[in-house]
């Protein structure tokens, strides 16, 4: 049975949630779900007992399991995890008589156990695939709208709620830019602001430019580049400046219904993302070529990057490793590889600490 007082005490952290961190509305969903967890595991105990629980918390939910009996991955455990911290960190500042219940040193306890999950499979487009998503036929206006953007977002590396808000002005294809700027009405992660840039793969611009020009000769460039469509003609709808706080359903929704007619395998808007981040990064030669990827995908820093996007695939492990005995390649590393082996070894030593 959960504890009453505990669940008061949740529900007035996401009201202030609300009120003085103005998250949205898939945050607090987020959030409600993650903390129900820390409920569950709690029990009857109030929250000014949780460092005498046993499990602790951190091992608690890497023993987690679906619905359906599968585990959690190990980004899902973070996730949970971070939640729970932040929350027992509120407590010890808005609420009296949990400050030296819930000390610094419990706080520090909760992170994720450390391992690589194996059996975790890093999903993304890769450039072939973009590439004959990039051929593939369209039959109607839908079709073309929904093509150009799943190569938009490869090449680009945006979220898609960004993406979403974008407006036509926001796009400067001649010098591959794109202002992912709030003030501009796009929505951002955090609201942060920043010009990004697009991969210049030649066959990939070419479609892109083909919805661009054909958009900005029927809109004004106020309007969005995921431009609407009205259902009554068919034909794109020049008064419509409205997006609705689900506006990316309407993409997501149309990603899976066009790769389906055309019987390409279906990927999620976000792992084209992950597709963008992938092959750049294999791309990279050197620590500058790094930071542009980081900062181009507006992560907060570099391990973010690196942590999410830089595990190399089962085969990749494989041929470094059986190609190690290969003694002509001793000493072949250039300095620009030296520079970033060093910064990720000093990454981890950090980590271990």
């Amino acid at each position: 049975m959960i504890n009453r007082g505990n669940w008061l005490l949740v529900k007035k952290y996401l009201q202030y949630r609300i009120a003085y961190d103005q998250v949205s509305d898939k945050t607090l969903r987020l959030e409600k779900t993650w903390l129900k967890y820390l409920l569950v595991w709690a029990h009857e105990n109030p929250f000014d007992k949780v460092s005498k629980i046993i499990p602790v918390f951190p091992e608690y939910v890497n023993n987690l399991v679906s619905n359906k009996g599968k585990s959690f991955s190990k980004e899902y455990h973070r996730k949970v995890i971070s939640s729970a911290k932040r929350f027992l960190i509120w407590l010890t500042v808005h609420k009296k008589g949990y400050r030296h219940k819930i000390t610094p040193i419990y706080l520090e306890t909760l992170k994720s156990i450390k391992g690589f999950d194996r059996n975790q499979v890093h999903e993304f487009v890769t450039l072939n695939e973009i590439m004959n998503i990039a051929s593939a036929p369209v039959f109607t206006l839908r079709d073309q709208r929904i093509k150009a953007s799943a190569v938009f977002w490869f090449l680009s590396g945006i979220r898609i709620k960004a993406f979403t808000t974008l407006p036509i002005k926001a796009i400067d294809l001649e010098n591959l830019s794109v202002k992912q700027w709030p003030n501009l009405g796009v929505e951002t992660k955090n609201k942060k602001s920043a010009t990004t840039y697009l991969l210049s793969i030649e066959p990939l611009l070419k479609v892109v430019k083909e919805w661009d020009q054909f958009i900005r000769k029927h809109l004004p460039d106020s309007l969005f580049w995921f431009a609407h469509i009205s259902p009554d003609t068919g034909f794109l709808d020049s008064k419509n400046n409205y997006i609705g706080k689900h506006r990316d359903q309407r993409a997501r929704k149309d990603i899976k219904e066009w790769l389906y007619k055309v019987e390409l395998p279906y990927h999620s808007p976000h792992k084209f993302r992950h597709g963008f981040a992938v092959y750049s990064l294999n791309k990279a030669r050197d620590m500058g070529d790094f930071k542009a990827i980081s900062q181009n995908m507006m992560h907060a820093n570099l391990s973010i990057t690196d942590g999410i996007y830089g595990m190399f695939s089962e085969e990749e492990v494989k041929n470094r490793i059986t190609g190690l005995n290969n003694l002509s390649q001793v000493g072949s590393f250039s300095p620009s590889e030296l520079e970033k082996i060093a910064f990720l070894l000093a990454k981890e030593l950090k980590r271990i600490k």
